[in-house]
């Protein structure tokens, strides 16, 4: 399968990970979530001090630092639920630029392990290396049709799923229990409800945007 065809039908099997089959994928994308603000938190100068990524689908991530500037809240911030869609839409950029996708896949693997010299919890410890696992499999161990395939799928689920984590920040917000959202409008004197709509167009510009690439420039 090629062209088009290729980019529509993994696009349907990622929307099937993404939604109906939620409950069990979740973790990937708390994974990214937690990835963002580690990775973006860091480059502007926080040491992460842990991250945990729970059963039911949450996560977390502690930094040593109590005191952070406005640019480390908000790069912080902002990287967690718009984590998985940066990556997602840095994955479509380099796809369709003709980085392969086995190096794709490589530099998923290298954030992956970043990431879990940082996880400080049991279930951390299992999520993190089973989805480094499958992408090491399809990366090291897969012909050139199946890892071209699977990237699709995974940056197309990246994409969805950034999007698909809305409705539970707005039920979090709406429930009080939300500290991303709130420690961005204390940081910047905006309203929590800003930084949920700002998460939701975020996520689905990023989604169509991506889309777009991986629709008309078919490999």
């Amino acid at each position: 399968m090629e062209g088009p065809g290729l980019a529509w039908t993994t696009a349907i099997v990622a929307f099937i990970a993404a939604v109906p089959l939620w409950r069990i994928t979740t973790h990937a994308i708390t994974i990214a979530h937690e990835g963002g603000h580690a990775m973006f938190g860091s480059l502007t100068g926080l040491v992460v001090k842990k991250v945990r990524v729970d059963r039911g689908g949450a996560g977390a991530t502690v930094y040593r630092q109590e005191k952070w500037s406005v640019l480390q809240t908000l790069a912080a911030g902002l990287a967690g639920y718009l984590g998985p869609s940066i990556f997602g839409l840095a994955g479509a950029w380099m796809l369709v630029r003709g980085i392969s996708p086995r190096s794709i896949l490589l530099m998923t693997l290298v954030l992956l392990a970043l990431l879990l010299v940082m996880v400080r919890n049991i279930f951390g410890f299992i999520a993190v290396p089973a989805t480094g696992a499958l992408v090491w499999t399809v990366a090291m161990r897969a012909g050139a049709d199946v890892q071209l395939v699977f990237t699709y799928i995974w940056i197309w689920f990246l994409l969805m799923g950034g999007t698909r984590q809305i409705p539970e920040l707005y039920g979090n917000w709406k429930n009080g229990g939300e500290p991303d959202t709130g420690s961005l409008a204390k940081a910047t004197g905006l309203s929590d409800a800003f930084f949920v709509a700002l998460f939701w167009l975020g996520s689905m510009a990023a989604l169509v945007y991506g889309g777009v690439m991986l629709l008309t420039n078919p490999l």
